[in-house]
């Protein structure tokens, strides 16, 4: 089963889990030549006025300036993203279900499913992405799906409703930031370091393409990696000039853009928050002193949920939604309702660290262990009602099984926390045996 998410982030294509393409929706329109995805991204600073990162949340008729070949307006540059996807498929014509963002209208999927008949697909449905991974949660009432693309994040409202066959979760509405969008809180980010960069150094790596395409890439990276602090370095005529930038520096960039989303969520409330929310600097952190529970989503959870409702997702014969053979889904299945008492089967009752465990009886902080190192990240493991946690100190750059968290996060016996060149091993002991 091929399944295609077009948040523009990350252009992602799978087929039964394994995955065929992921790039981002970004092209650099020349006028003999267009390229895609990274590619592209990794030219938008050397040559800005070719660049183009809106064609998949627009995907209209509007024109694109200066024209390429075979590239007139928007939907041209999604033709395009969408015949790289066809060839990684090696299929003529495969069926597909395509994942939407929440904010998505219907006239964008009619134009949507146009496109994907010229460049070769036969789209089967359009999954809502927030109701996707709804269906993968056991909640009762109503909750929030926070994601973010390219140009917007998205909070949509999915409530779960009793029908007579059964629980399903709906989504409600839909609220777009779009000053939360990821380009625009990137190019606050790139102002942090050419500021650092000036004040270091007296060179503004802004002044010029190449070294503004440097720190660009290196930032990029660097979000990614989810360190507390990295290096970005920028080489102009072979002098070679470095700075440092902090996770929460760029956080502290992006508080008021934070606070506008927030202003959105209105009162306190259960969340599930994407995986590229969470890659955000101190985003999800920000969510959760606001008072928010939050759900982390891993990047498999709707691609997942589709599969497992593809009964449900594929039209059956003769059913039919927007267009022959496509349908519109907004709504799915839901699981049975969460228990009021989890079951603490996966909880941890020991932290190991080289050899050595102590047991997590109450709260336990990282410096209480033996084999805890002074100046290493510092965190502190949580018992409560719902089971364990790790809450990060401020700043630290710890990891949960090899990704980095700056909020506090459930985990489970068998998860592994990351302190600097250290790793703290959540086990169950059980009648003297060792499980995890």
């Amino acid at each position: 089963m091929l399944v295609l998410d077009i948040n523009d982030t990350e252009i992602r294509l799978t087929r039964d889990g394994e995955e065929l393409y992921r790039q981002p929706g970004v092209a650099d329109v020349a006028p003999k030549n267009t390229v895609l995805g990274y590619e592209a991204r990794a030219r938008s600073r050397l040559h800005p006025q070719q660049s183009h990162n809106e064609f998949w949340q627009r995907m209209n008729g509007d024109p694109v300036t200066p024209r390429g070949r075979g590239v007139a307006n928007q939907a041209d540059l999604v033709y395009l993203q969408l015949q790289e996807l066809r060839a990684a498929t090696g299929e003529k014509r495969p069926a597909v279900v395509v994942v939407a963002p929440s904010a998505a209208t219907n006239e964008q999927f009619a134009v949507l499913l146009g496109i994907a008949a010229e460049a070769g697909f036969d789209v089967r449905a359009i999954v809502d992405a927030s109701v996707a991974a709804a269906s993968r949660e056991t909640w009762d009432g109503s909750c929030g799906v926070v994601d973010v693309s390219l140009q917007r994040a998205t909070l949509a409202r999915v409530e779960r409703v009793d029908t007579d066959d059964g629980p399903i979760m709906r989504r409600a509405a839909v609220d777009e930031i779009p000053a939360a969008g990821f380009a625009p809180l990137l190019e606050g980010w790139i102002d942090v370091v050419a500021d650092r960069f000036v004040d270091g150094t007296r060179f503004d790596p802004l002044r010029i393409a190449n070294t503004e395409q440097q720190v660009f890439d290196q930032l990029l990276a660097g979000i990614d990696a989810g360190a507390a602090e990295f290096a970005i370095e920028v080489d102009h005529h072979d002098v070679k000039r470095r700075v440092s930038v902090s996770r929460h520096a760029l956080a502290q960039k992006s508080s008021q853009r934070y606070e506008l989303f927030a202003r959105a969520l209105g009162s306190a409330g259960t969340l599930a928050v994407s995986h590229r929310v969470l890659r955000l600097p101190g985003f999800a952190g920000f969510l959760q002193q606001a008072g928010h529970q939050l759900l982390p989503l891993t990047p498999d959870t709707i691609d997942v949920a589709v599969r497992d409702q593809a009964e449900h997702i594929l039209p059956g014969p003769g059913d039919a939604g927007g267009a022959p053979g496509a349908r519109l889904v907004t709504s799915l299945p839901a699981p049975a309702s969460a228990t009021s008492s989890p079951t603490p089967a996966r909880w941890p009752t020991h932290v190991l660290c080289e050899a050595l465990a102590i047991p997590l009886v109450r709260d336990v902080s990282a410096n209480e262990h033996p084999a805890f190192r002074p100046g290493s990240p510092t965190f502190r493991i949580r018992r409560g009602e719902n089971g364990i946690s790790v809450v990060p100190a401020p700043d630290s750059a710890i990891s949960l099984n090899g990704i980095p968290i700056d909020f506090e996060h459930p985990a489970a016996a068998g998860d592994t926390i990351g302190s600097g060149d250290l790793a703290f091993h959540l086990i169950a002991v059980v009648d003297g045996e060792t499980d995890g």
